[in-house]
């Protein structure tokens, strides 16, 4: 394997960088060669970046590097020793900002985030110049230096952090200067205030897209009118955003809003999160009539759009550069049609119900192409867009789930679209997620970075001696999510992604990674790898015997799986995110397995699994019924096979359906069942079914997606013969994991 060492992590611009490069000496044998300068009132940012330096390059060296302070009027007091030594001079933030630095880094931007890293050699005394066009600018400067020295943030805590042992420190002399790809880089649900995330150099503006419009106090029983029509009924899923006391009370909470706030530049409003929009003739009006096939709905984007322009032009008297910022999602993910914006409106994609999987270039998959569409539409019509999408797989306990492929892939597109940041909701799941995550932030900071360099770069750190077999465990499971021709959401595909072929040769790579680093202090990251390894080998093994109706196997991997999330969670950090792997596990798989081994043990006794593949017909215009798809016997109409239990119908070709769909099949239920009570059980369907036995129909379920349920059958089947079984599926709704029909094992068991 090729390996490449990368000279500067998250390098944007290198000015005049000599080359052969003399180096400058902080530390020499474990003695100080440098001190640390900083003004005689530093900002609390700066501050911290000279601590956070010193207090690195003790770790590193054991040596302690002295910060002082300027005096004024006499500059900075210098022991003799020191002075007589001519010790290199860092200057932090102020202490060192010149009006040559200053120029250098307008030069190429003016984020405050940008920095500048002059390293000079000199006869007079060598100096290194850190400064920033903000004291946090001065703070990532410190950062990239500490990274040039050898340190990594790859995770929070101790056990993300690598901090290497030398005596001699030396930095090499340039003319860094630094401006971020992006003003705004932020990700969800990692704490951002942890040290690591400004370690990382994540920050800046956070754009304040939300859910739901302000109007103040507001109760559905008492003014109605105010709220969505829906089915003829007044209800609070949303607004009724043409009545025009709605706009007058929204601009005045906006109003309101910004005289509290005078500093904030935008507020972010829209639609609450969910469906329900106004039916009235009104808000119907505002539409452009054009459908939304991925929502199943027409698009509600003009009338948001139309509803933010009046809001603007209603607070422009007092607040005329104000912005509003909102989701651009679900049924407002489109753009407008008939309605120009405001060029004070802000949208951030978060393309919930594309799939999440893959990048926009893959071609894979033409749905995510589909996002760069989208995404250069709004491009032409407004200055500021932002990214709000998603670095994980929804509703997923924690699994392996690796998006490297896809993010160097859309982050760097993202920029060249006119992408001004990301606020991305990420699951910290750093068993699996570290190599995603912390390549995300470098590409957040440089969109050229070399991904490649970035993956050695942290086998060889994180790994040790295993760093060549670790980097092959981590290519692997990436190439394995980036070629797999599989897009539904939560867990459902993993058996698809990680095959038997897969899941060996990674063990592989495990195995001999574990040997090499065995009694060093290598061997709990790598165990960190095992044991996400060890979670999806066990979901594996589970979802095999679950599917078998071998539900006393799969009861003892499902303790298996919770045994790992424990060992997880004791970690510092977690290294899955407890309140999703816990409800997660709960929601889409643990209830299935529980009520599976209850219904095949003790009194009870599996009578029959029925199979994986049924017969399959689609059912668009709902005539199913009319026509008799729930009959007795073998009826003809065209069907398809199709499977169930493995795989959901939206990856068997019907990805964007809506609508309703049968299933048929049929079993012999043994005379021995003859005289007892018999139940047909389903562990789970997306998401409303109704179930007919012998032309019988037996029951509807409460249409709870993916829980299970079951009917009294005694009546409706015949022991000793043929039974055949009809399932109509409606699957209107749309959820953000692209699933639909059976998604579970179904069986008849006898009380």
């Amino acid at each position: 394997m090729k390996k490449t060492i990368p000279v500067v992590l998250g390098l944007i611009l290198l000015c005049a960088f000599i080359s052969e490069a003399k180096q400058i000496t902080i530390v020499e044998q474990g003695t100080a060669k440098s001190v640390i300068c900083v003004s005689s009132q530093p900002q609390p940012d700066e501050l911290l970046a000279a601590k956070e330096f010193s207090d690195y390059i003790e770790k590193i060296s054991g040596c302690k590097v002295e910060i002082i302070r300027e005096v004024l009027g006499k500059g900075w007091e210098i022991s003799p020793d020191l002075e007589r030594k001519k010790a290199c001079r860092i200057y932090i933030g102020s202490s060192g900002m010149t009006e040559e630095i200053g120029k250098a880094i307008r030069a190429v931007g003016d984020d405050p985030a940008s920095f500048m890293i002059k390293a000079q050699i000199s006869s007079s005394g060598d100096y290194i110049r850190i400064s920033g066009l903000s004291p946090e600018g001065t703070l990532f400067g410190v950062y990239e230096l500490l990274e040039q020295i050898g340190v990594r943030w790859y995770m929070p805590g101790d056990i993300g952090t690598i901090i290497p042992e030398k005596k001699t420190i030396t930095v090499e002399e340039q003319n860094n200067v630094q401006v971020p790809s992006f003003s705004s880089r932020h990700l969800q649900t990692v704490p951002n205030k942890d040290p690591w995330y400004r370690r990382v150099r994540l920050g800046g503006p956070y754009f304040p897209s939300a859910h739901g419009i302000p109007i103040g106090k507001a109760d559905v029983n008492k003014e109605p009118e105010l709220f969505a029509l829906v089915n003829e009924k007044r209800q609070s899923s949303q607004l009724c955003i043409s009545n025009p006391e709605v706009l007058k009370r929204a601009i005045n909470e906006v109003k309101n809003y910004f005289r509290k706030n005078s500093s904030a530049p935008w507020i972010g409003i829209g639609p609450n999160d969910g469906a329900g929009f106004c039916q009235c003739a009104n808000c119907c009006a505002l539409d452009a009539g054009d459908f939304d096939d991925f929502e199943n709905r027409i698009s509600v984007t003009d009338r948001y759009i139309w509803f933010f322009n009046k809001v603007l032009e209603g607070i422009s008297d007092e607040f005329p550069d104000k912005k509003i910022g909102f989701y651009c999602y679900s049924s407002y993910m489109k753009p407008p049609v008939k309605v120009k914006p405001n060029q004070r409106i802000i949208p951030a994609f978060a393309p919930i119900s594309l799939c999440r999987i893959h990048g926009m270039s893959n071609p894979i998959c033409p749905e995510r192409s589909y996002y760069k569409t989208i995404m250069e539409s709004w491009g032409k019509i407004l200055p500021e867009t932002y990214e709000r999408g998603y670095f994980f797989n929804l509703a997923d306990p924690g699994f392996p789930f690796s998006k490297v492929h896809a993010i160097r892939d859309e982050i760097p597109l993202a920029r060249e679209l006119g992408i001004r940041g990301w606020r991305v909701e990420t699951m910290p799941h750093w068993a699996s997620m570290t190599p995603t995550i912390y390549i995300a932030t470098k590409l957040f900071w440089n969109h050229k970075a070399d991904v490649d360099a970035l993956i050695h770069d942290f086998a060889l750190n994180f790994f040790g001696p295993a760093s060549e077999e670790m980097e092959k465990y981590i290519i692997l499971m990436d190439s394995a999510m980036k070629n797999a021709d599989y897009h539904t959401g939560c867990s459902y595909d993993l058996p698809f992604i990680y095959n038997p072929e897969i899941m060996k040769t990674a063990g592989e790579y495990l195995k001999k990674a574990e040997d090499l680093v065995k009694n060093t202090k290598y061997s709990e990251k790598v165990a960190i790898f095992r044991l996400s390894y060890d979670y999806l080998a066990t979901f594996l093994s589970m979802l095999e015997h679950r599917n078998m109706f071998d539900f006393v196997s799969a009861k003892k991997e499902l303790e298996n799986l919770l045994s790992i999330q424990d060992t997880a969670f004791k970690y510092e950090p977690s290294m899955l995110y407890k309140n999703a792997a816990v409800s997660y596990t709960k929601r889409f798989w643990s209830q299935c397995i529980e009520q599976g081994y209850e219904k095949t043990t003790g009194k009870n006794t599996l009578v029959a699994g029925l199979p994986d593949e049924w017969d399959f017909l689609i059912d668009p215009t709902s005539l199913g019924e009319k026509i008799g798809y729930y009959k007795s016997g073998k009826i003809g109409g065209n069907w398809i096979k199709i499977k169930t239990k493995t795989l959901s119908w939206s990856d068997q070709g019907l990805r964007y359906y809506k609508g309703d769909a049968w299933y048929r099949t049929s079993v012999v239920i043994p005379e021995q069942f003859k005289g007892r009570k018999i139940f047909i059980w389903f562990g789970g369907v997306d998401e409303i079914a109704s179930v007919w036995i012998n032309g019988n129909l037996v029951g509807t379920s409460d249409g709870k997606a993916f829980i299970p349920f079951e009917f009294e059958s005694t009546n409706f089947i015949i022991p000793g013969k043929e039974n055949f079984i009809a399932v109509k599926i409606t699957n209107k709704r749309v959820n953000e994991l692209g699933t639909g029909g059976i998604t579970a094992p179904v069986m008849f068991y006898a009380q």
